[in-house]
């Protein structure tokens, strides 16, 4: 029900770090900060520019996602790729193919979250966001996420080998082509997606009430 129900999805995962919140015995204080970061889950479509209300139209779409929980996830993707010097719809694009936006996505090697993240290879990045059960909290995978990914990036030193890296590891002897291959096709998606910038001497569009 939770997975065919965006907002229910929603309201599961705030249940779900309510219930860790409470576990990890968190003072009133950091509780009272910790709701402001559960308040941060969704966030109203004011709060994006043109091209990232574009990208939340194109994966809503797709995905059919609720917007306002896609609308907090568009602006922290935006957030990472700009600290980790990373297109944003790259980010995206492994979000959709790993986990189609789901952040309880479990697949049978036992990656988990938005991200598909190895808790049992990664567990110590969890540590600053309250143990294993955060990895089910979809900004705390994210953010593991990306730093894993811009790693293998940076290692590899291209996009497609970082890919491999990410999704195979250093001993897999696959090449992952499928994998890659879904990921750029749907990093192009979006990027298409996005408004194009006008061309010398064209007069955009007055907007209509219609």
């Amino acid at each position: 029900l939770a997975l065919a129900r965006p907002e229910i999805r929603t309201q599961t995962v705030q249940n779900i770090q309510g219930w860790l919140y409470t576990r990890l015995h968190i003072s009133d204080e950091e509780d009272e900060r910790q709701q402001v970061l559960l308040r941060s889950l969704a966030a109203p479509s004011t709060d994006l520019d043109a091209k990232q209300l574009a990208l939340v139209q194109a994966i809503k779409t797709k995905y059919r996602i609720a917007p306002t929980p896609l609308n907090a996830l568009v602006l922290e993707v935006y957030d990472l790729a700009n600290r980790g010097n990373l297109d944003p719809t790259l980010i995206l694009a492994v979000i959709g193919v790993e986990s189609n936006y789901n952040p309880f996505a479990n697949s049978p090697t036992g990656a988990k979250g938005l991200m598909q993240v190895l808790p049992d290879i990664h567990s110590e990045q969890f540590a600053p966001y309250g143990g294993p059960m955060a990895i089910f909290d979809p900004k705390t995978n994210l953010r593991i996420g990306v730093k894993i990914l811009k790693k293998c990036i940076d290692l590899t030193g291209k996009l497609e080998d970082g890919l491999r890296l990410c999704k195979a590891g250093e001993d897999s002897l696959s090449l992952e082509e499928e994998y890659i291959s879904r990921v750029l096709a749907e990093q192009a998606r979006l990027k298409n997606a996005l408004p194009q910038p006008l061309k010398q001497g064209e007069i955009e569009p007055k907007k209509t009430n219609r």
